[in-house]
Parts: C-alpha cells; structure tokens; sequence
C-alpha cells in the first residue's frame, strides 16, 4: 500500500467523508485551480480522493447552499461567477453586519476574547513584516469571522460565513497596492482601542468605514485588471 494510500485512510477515519470532499473542492476553487465559470468535474473528483460519486453530488449541493457553485440542468455543476455588483452589495452588507459587531463587543466584550484578537492582531503584524500577504489574507479572515463568533448569535455568524465564501469567488490571493497589510493593521489595532474604551459608537463607525472603503478599493481595481476572466481580480485591499 502506497504512502498516500495511507495517509487518506488515517485522514478519513479522523474526519467524516463529507469533510474530504468538501474540502478538496473548496480547495480548487480558493486557490484558482476552478475558476468562476468552470465545470466541477464530479467523476475526476471521485477518481481523485476514492470516493463513489454519491458523496461528491451531496458535497456539491451543499457547496450551491453556500453559495459557491451553481447548478445547471443537463449541463452539470459549475463555478459561481460573481458580478462587480453583486460584490458591491456583499460589502455593503458585511458594512451593516461589523458594524453591528462592533457595537456590541463593545458594550460586552471580555478580557479574555480582547487579548484573543490582540494575539491575532500580533500575528497579522508578523505575516505583514515577513511580507506574507497569503498567511496575512487568511489570519485576516479569521480575525473578522471570530469577531462574529463573540457575539454568540449563530444566525448570523451562518450569514457571514456565507458572505465572506461569495467573496472568496471574486478574489485572488495577492495584495497588490503597495500598503495594503499595514492599513489594514491600523483599522484593526483601531477595533481593539474602541473595544477597550467600551466606545460603541467609535467601533461601529470604525469597522462599517473599514468594510466600504475595502469594498471602494476593490471595485476600483476592476478598472486596472487586463487579464484573468471574471470574477478574479487582484486583492487591492483585505478587510
């Protein structure tokens, strides 16, 4: 039995099925190997991890819940294509949502969660001094999502989760204006003090302001893209 043979049996008896599939698509289609508009192949990723196609087709179902791919009768499965508008209307919406965020860990946020997100600050500082706009895109993610978390409302934590997957359609994984990472650094440092002062109109107006300038600088850099189809641009600004 081959090394890799092993490797994907421990790996699945520690993680349900699902969970592989999943991940492996997601994979493909966050790293650009699927672009917006491409054809998920269900037999080549059944071939590839194993799997009998059942698992795939319902992994895929899943995935058009969540809004990453869509479904086309008699023509199969496919890459969601994300319009410009559309990810107007997904930072105006995340706008209401943080600020929303951010006015209530303000009024309820505990030590313990405040020194939580200044580690995660700490290591964005590190990813951006190291010049890792890939680690610093991902801990950014994290950092936002987590905040979400905080507030305990699982609803809405399902809702961002979904807006932040639409808008991984649109994105490639390079911080292409020169100072992006340490702008966004400050906005978040900025978070942190408005959430120490327990000032929830100060957090609420700082992360709504953070969420539509990012939003206006992404649909800025639509006009410089020359090359890479729809729905991919280079990530001017993370937020």
């Amino acid at each position: 039995m081959s090394t890799s043979t092993l490797k994907k049996i421990r790996f699945l008896s520690r993680q349900p099925l699902a969970n592989l599939v999943r991940q492996e698509i997601e994979h493909q289609i966050f790293s650009g190997e699927l672009s917006g508009g491409d054809r998920v192949n269900e037999l080549e990723i059944a071939r590839k991890l194993g799997v009998s196609r059942a698992p795939v087709r319902e992994c895929l179902r899943t995935l058009e819940q969540a809004g990453l791919v869509v479904s086309r009768k008699n023509y199969g499965v496919y890459v969601r294509v994300v319009s410009i508008e559309e990810v107007a209307e997904i930072y105006q919406a995340r706008a209401c949502i943080d600020a929303g965020v951010g006015m209530e860990l303000a009024r309820s946020i505990k030590a313990g969660q405040l020194s939580e997100l200044q580690r995660m600050v700490e290591k964005m500082e590190a990813a951006c001094a190291a010049g890792n706009s890939a680690a610093y895109h991902e801990l950014n993610v994290v950092f936002h999502e987590r905040m979400v978390e905080m507030t305990g409302n699982r609803k809405l934590l399902e809702i961002y989760r979904r807006l932040l997957s639409e808008l991984s359609l649109y994105r490639s994984h390079s911080l292409g204006q020169p100072g992006a990472m340490q702008r966004s650094i400050n906005e978040h440092r900025g978070f942190l003090e408005s959430f120490r002062r327990n000032d929830s109109d100060a957090a609420a107006k700082a992360m709504r302001d953070h969420i539509l300038a990012s939003g206006e600088r992404m649909q800025q850099a639509c006009g410089t893209v020359a090359t890479g189809g729809p729905g991919r641009l280079p990530m001017g600004e993370v937020a």
